[in-house]
């Protein structure tokens, strides 16, 4: 029996050495979430104009562009749930304006309901002090999680791969890059068609979290509806769309302070302006940024008048 438990410490103590070794080298990986949290942590009072929300936010929406005081929060498949708990997390202060995204899916996401996206909650966990989660579980181990190493192997080879500019927004969706087939509005529309209702009410509840901070310090909310395709919209499932109108309505009741902007189909966007069906790339993005700014500056003129 002692020989054999030798044998298996022998074989066992190797790999958790290894297993340690690769943490360490991940966690030590030019990371976007580390850099952002970062960032955070020293400007956060400073910043007036917030944009939280996913990938159509974090690739669509120039900061630079609105000023030294704005900052681009999002990330690729971010939930209300992190969108919420990050408004919270930092002290802000100065914070007269947040963008929050209100498209096609965004109400029907949520990392730790879907185990093909619960991986992104990693982030968070180790890089953004986020204590959601305990330091003892899953989320606070990469190597537990073999699509995440994977991607995190990818950053390695590919210097565009997860990439922000320093007031925090998306920089790797270009046009120059983007795939022959980049127009794949089904395949992204049928993808991110979802009929689990109890995660729209999971986020409903986050979403007037949100809104209740906001209102308490004065902040102004926009929910923005980002440009996509023609493709992207000719598949979107007409129950979802109209689910989603139906929260809307009911939150636009409760809280007449939010503000809708649905840019969804504007004609101001063509084929040159999306990286793929759904995404904008960065010529969009400084056209969509440029549409926001004086969007917001007009009701901020309105509302003094």
């Amino acid at each position: 029996m002692k020989h054999f438990l030798t044998k298996i410490l022998l074989f066992v103590l190797p790999l958790l050495a290894l297993m340690v070794a690769v943490e360490v080298w991940l966690e030590n990986l030019p990371n976007d979430a580390r850099n952002k949290h970062q960032w955070m942590l020293q400007h956060s009072r400073q910043v007036k104009t917030l944009v939280l929300g996913h990938s159509h936010n974090l690739y669509g929406i120039r900061t630079s562009q609105m000023g030294k005081d704005a900052f681009n929060l999002a990330f690729d498949s971010q939930s209300y749930r992190y969108d919420n708990y990050l408004l919270h997390h930092y002290p802000l202060d100065s914070l007269q304006t947040l963008i929050l995204d209100f498209d096609y899916f965004q109400a029907w996401e949520d990392l730790e309901s879907q185990p093909h996206m619960d991986v992104w909650a990693i982030r968070y966990r180790i890089y953004m002090d986020c204590d959601i989660h305990s330091r003892f579980s899953t989320y606070n181990l990469e190597v537990l999680h073999p699509k995440w190493v994977m991607d995190r192997l990818a950053s390695t080879i590919n210097p565009l791969y997860d990439k922000c500019d320093e007031q925090g927004w998306g920089t790797t969706a270009r046009r120059e890059t983007r795939p022959s087939n980049w127009n794949n509005g089904q395949r992204r529309a049928e993808g991110n068609t979802y009929h689990n209702e109890e995660i729209l009410h999971l986020n409903e509840g986050f979403l007037r979290q949100i809104f209740d901070f906001c209102k308490e310090r004065g902040i102004k909310v926009l929910l923005l509806n980002t440009p996509v395709t023609t493709e992207f919209r000719k598949y979107e499932d007409p129950r979802q769309v109209a689910k989603n109108k139906q929260l809307l309505h009911k939150l636009q009741r409760d809280y007449p302070n939010i503000e809708y902007l649905n840019l969804e189909a504007d004609p101001r966007f063509t084929d040159d302006d999306f990286y793929d069906s759904d995404h904008l790339n960065q010529y969009g993005a400084a056209k969509l940024t440029h549409i926001l700014k004086d969007h917001l500056n007009h009701t901020s003129c309105s509302s003094t008048h």
